[in-house]
């Protein structure tokens, strides 16, 4: 089949497949962090009830979202649809040239392809484009502990369902305590109804990728104590905080899926917070964060900052990675805490190659007591170094 242009007929095809599904609720999702971590979770919870659609990997754009929706069949009474934006505009322009959600969820606003939104102030004109597509009947799902995501609620007419640990939260977190590193524990209450969850996910964003999932149940009508029994078997998605065993039996955090700035501190918190061994140390190895722009010295510098009070060894790799270093030093980290190995992160080799080194000095001086965070933008593939200690 010719088209005259393949995008134009993509969509098309989609547009036509969803309007025959009139029974099926579609959940949009987007935020600066935690889009598809969320997506799992809220489609793990939905699926108790009745059979429920996800977005694949992180196929979250103009040709994504229509793949993920051609893959409607019949029986799906609700999709989970992981929605991406680089562009004030593009949430709104697929939602009207494909399908609108019913319900839409947002996860947070951050510093998050600031080269293509220019500033944060745009990033959130962009991320409230998918609560004011929402018809009335439909219902927003927001993070109240984000000022910026929970002032959208003014950007809508649809029904607005808070998650967060804010009191003015529906959807809500208290009492909570736990490891930092392998899970959390809270208290989850809805309305008059709570039950204590032990969770599986680090961090406190663990906590509200749970909210978030446990909203969608509540939205949907579910028992709260199903939804609990759903979250506390839910496992951090592939390269988002997995454990895994590192260099020389140390405990090794694979977030290498990618990095921005906000997702940086929030796991390098819940590494501070871990209980370790009195002699052991925190290591985190740190690949260039992408689609920066202009704010790309401002946003490593401020992450390298933020890790001099929070581990003990920073190991930076590529080109804007040095400014990790600098940030880190300024701050008070001891330059000997510090490597810093350089590559052209456009010359696969080279970026290997300095990989190697950075797991050369892992292998030297990290012993099995330690932790060991490895994170990088999606391009950087910092997953390539799991082979290199072997």
């Amino acid at each position: 089949i010719v088209v005259p242009d393949v995008v134009e007929a993509l969509h098309a095809l989609a547009r036509v497949r969803t309007q025959r599904q009139e029974n099926t609720t579609l959940i949009g999702i987007t935020g600066s962090n935690g889009k598809t971590s969320t997506k799992e979770a809220a489609a793990e919870v939905l699926s108790c009830i009745a059979p429920t659609l996800k977005t694949q990997a992180s196929y979250n754009n103009e040709i994504g979202y229509p793949l993920t929706l051609l893959r409607l069949e019949p029986q799906h009474r609700y999709a989970v649809l992981e929605m991406g934006a680089q562009w004030v505009g593009e949430l709104a322009w697929l939602s009207r040239t494909i399908a609108s959600p019913d319900w839409s969820i947002i996860t947070s606003v951050g510093a998050a392809h600031l080269e293509y939104f220019g500033s944060q102030e745009r990033v959130i004109i962009a991320k409230t484009e998918l609560v004011q597509v929402l018809r009335p009947d439909g219902i927003a799902i927001l993070n109240y502990d984000d000022i910026n995501v929970r002032n959208m609620s003014a950007s809508t007419s649809a029904r607005v369902l808070y998650y967060g640990q804010g009191e003015g939260a529906d959807v809500r977190a208290t009492d909570v305590g736990g490891d930092m590193l392998f899970g959390r524990s809270f208290t989850l209450r809805y309305k008059e109804q709570q039950r204590r969850v032990q969770l599986r996910l680090p961090g406190e964003h663990g906590v509200t990728i749970a909210l978030a999932a446990a909203a969608t149940g509540c939205a949907a009508g579910m028992p709260l104590d199903d939804i609990a029994s759903v979250l506390e078997t839910l496992a951090p998605a592939k390269g988002r905080g997995e454990i895994k065993v590192g260099p020389n039996g140390s405990t090794l955090i694979d977030d290498t899926y990618n990095a921005n700035r906000q997702s940086i501190l929030a796991i390098t918190k819940a590494m501070q917070a871990a209980t370790l061994a009195p002699n052991a140390k925190r290591w985190v190895v740190l690949g260039d964060i992408f689609e920066l722009g202009q704010y790309a010295q401002s946003e490593h510098t401020e992450s390298g900052s933020y890790l001099a009070s929070t581990v003990d060894y920073l190991i930076a790799i590529g080109d804007e990675a040095r400014y990790y270093v600098e940030g880190a030093v300024a701050a008070g980290m001891p330059e000997s805490h510090v490597h810093y190995f350089h590559a052209d992160v456009e010359n696969a080799r080279e970026l290997e190659d300095a990989k190697r080194a950075a797991a050369d000095v892992l292998m030297r001086e990290v012993h099995n007591e330690d932790l060991v965070l490895i994170k990088g933008s999606r391009g950087m593939r910092m997953e390539t170094m799991f082979g290199m200690w072997a």
